[in-house]
């Protein structure tokens, strides 16, 4: 059984996932981090020079092949949800966790980054909020919310892992933290 982790950028899925795989002993992949490596370009380079679909088409592989894994956590790019065949293919061997934060929130995590291509615009903290209005419906659908505001790392992998085992045991609860 795997542990899929998703959510908007700047929600901590690979930091989470991290720490995760460590606690659990499970092996961990971050998707964009492994486009990136097979491709031999930055998940920018892919975005301006290819566009996003072609970015989709490699995300979209690249799930087809790890929903075969077990024993894995795996971080998501935050489009993942687009295209509802990810998600379905996920839940076959695994639980998908969305890592739940306010827009304004998350541009605080990440505004000093620059390997956001989706927010190389004017406004990005608007872009942000657009691109969670967008999207809100389609995290929704992921077994569990877990709200990231306001908690330390150690809290959201505790309350991931007690999901994620409850789960195992047949309580698959939808979004208890909506």
């Amino acid at each position: 059984m795997n542990i899929i982790l998703t959510g908007m950028m700047g929600s901590g899925k690979t930091e989470i996932g991290k720490i995760l795989a460590k606690k659990l002993k499970m092996n961990f992949i971050d998707m964009d981090e492994n486009i990136e490596k097979t491709t031999g370009k930055k998940i920018s380079e892919i975005f301006k020079y290819a566009g996003e679909s072609h970015f989709r088409h490699l995300e979209r592989n690249l799930v087809k092949c790890l929903a075969f894994l077990d024993g894995f956590v795996i971080s998501t790019g935050g489009g993942i949800v687009l295209n509802k065949d990810n998600i379905r293919d996920f839940r076959k061997n695994g639980i998908v966790f969305y890592l739940k934060a306010k827009p304004e929130a998350l541009y605080e995590r990440i505004k000093h980054t620059k390997n956001r291509p989706l927010l190389n615009v004017e406004d990005p903290l608007g872009e942000l909020k657009r691109i969670y209005k967008k999207r809100k419906k389609l995290y929704e659908n992921c077994d569990f919310a877990i709200i990231t505001e306001g908690k330390t790392k150690e809290q959201i992998c505790n309350e991931i892992i007690e999901r994620f085992k409850n789960a195992q045991s047949g309580n698959r609860t939808k979004l208890k933290n909506r």
